[in-house]
């Protein structure tokens, strides 16, 4: 083990490969470790605590972990360390080494007995369990390199019902709509490369996930989902049931936008319809997930019970802090924002602070919000026309 050091992330010691904490983009080889994504681990360790403190283990199954592409065990050992209610985390690897690694860790924190560990390609390890539902996983993060389209069918299969599925897409060109034939080939829907491109590359995960669940009579529920430069994350809870799986689409549509002037809207059919203000034809993304994004019930209780304590909220707690706190707020039954940047654009003036946009627009009788997908997006019933006569107006009036 003389190419890895031992470091602490979270209450988790770990063994990571000494390269990945030098070099710009940490190699694979010869074993994978992000400590860039520790952002996303921290946040996921709320997610899954609270999740399972309102989890009804009716059937008082034991609550595990499968930790799909494990790595070096970095998420799967911090469950074992930091998420008290999982008695057992399963943590899967192709590559031996990184497993071998995974394994020194979990001896470094004494949670060898919590811990399985397997080396096999990620379908394999999903099904290997009895197929009984009594047998299924609680939670199941799927972190691949790329896609995840290729293993979702796999991941809903191994999920209890009531379950929490955490998934990671990092193919951000596709998702983006740089390359629009594999984006509707992998995720159901075309995406586009807007200023809003990393909501709508998010809810094409959702929905897409959200289509292959209803073809095997699972329904699901968005409880949080984010989203980074190199990544997009979906929490999704898990429900076994026909009935609620034929009503998904009532929950997917189409994001039609203007590129000449702005103006953007959504629609549960495809639009065939031009722009109402410029005439022109609108770029339309989908079809994808229009419904809510947040349990905010519970992200409300996660921020009281882990996020309250002035002891806890160091810079990155602070961070996550208000993440939640912005989700909370958000208007996520609109699925797009505008930016300041582009509003200001629009106007040819300078932008004005977001706060005072969104007071300006709530003034006039919309609604209207801040939105977690960038800092100065706001989201509001408003329209572009409407938005840029309600500031022309207040401009005059200052």
């Amino acid at each position: 083990m003389d190419n890895f050091i031992q470091i602490t992330e979270g209450q988790t010691k770990l063994l990571v490969p000494k390269n990945s904490l030098l070099e710009k983009v940490p190699p694979r080889y010869p074993a994978f470790f992000n400590p860039l994504a520790r952002f996303n681990r921290d946040l996921s360790i709320y997610i899954y605590n609270i999740f399972l403190e309102e989890y009804n283990n009716t059937k008082n199954n034991q609550i595990t972990f499968a930790d799909a592409f494990g790595g070096i065990g970095s998420r799967g050992l911090r469950v074992a360390v930091e998420v008290p209610r999982v008695s057992k985390i399963y943590i899967n690897d192709i590559n031996e080494l990184a497993i071998i690694t995974a394994k020194e860790s979990a001896h470094l924190n004494n949670i060898d007995a919590k811990c399985i560990f397997s080396i096999n390609e990620v379908c394999k390890f999903l099904i290997s369990r009895p197929t009984e539902r009594n047998k299924r996983f609680t939670i199941v993060d799927l972190d691949p390199f790329g896609s995840p389209s290729p293993f979702i069918e796999c991941v809903l299969r191994s999920v209890e019902d009531e379950g929490l599925i955490s998934i990671t897409a990092t193919d951000t060109a596709v998702l983006s709509g740089i390359y629009q034939n594999v984006c509707l080939r992998k995720y159901f829907g075309l995406s586009i490369n807007n200023t809003y491109s990393n909501e709508v590359a998010t809810r094409l995960i959702v929905s897409s996930t959200a289509l292959i669940a209803a073809r095997l009579g699972i329904s699901l529920r968005p409880i949080f989902v984010h989203s980074n430069r190199h990544y997009f994350r979906v929490f999704l809870k898990v429900s076994i049931s026909n009935s609620k799986a034929n009503m998904v689409f009532d929950n997917l549509g189409y994001i039609k936008h203007c590129f000449k002037c702005g103006e953007r809207n959504f629609s549960s059919i495809y639009p065939k319809d031009l722009c109402s203000v410029c005439s022109s034809k609108f770029n339309v993304s989908g079809q994808l997930w229009t419904g809510k994004l947040f349990d905010k019930n519970m992200i409300l209780n996660l921020i009281k019970k882990y996020l309250s304590d002035d002891s806890a909220n160091d810079k990155k707690n602070q961070q996550i802090k208000q993440l939640f706190e912005i989700s909370i707020g958000e208007l996520d039954d609109i699925p797009y924002y505008f930016t300041v940047d582009e509003i200001g654009s629009m106007l040819r003036t300078s932008p004005k602070k977001l706060s005072k946009i969104i007071e300006e627009i709530i003034s006039s009788g919309y609604r209207a919000s801040r939105t977690i997908f960038r800092p100065t997006g706001l989201k509001t019933t408003a329209s572009m026309s409407d938005i840029l006569s309600i500031l022309k107006l207040e401009n005059e009036l200052d």
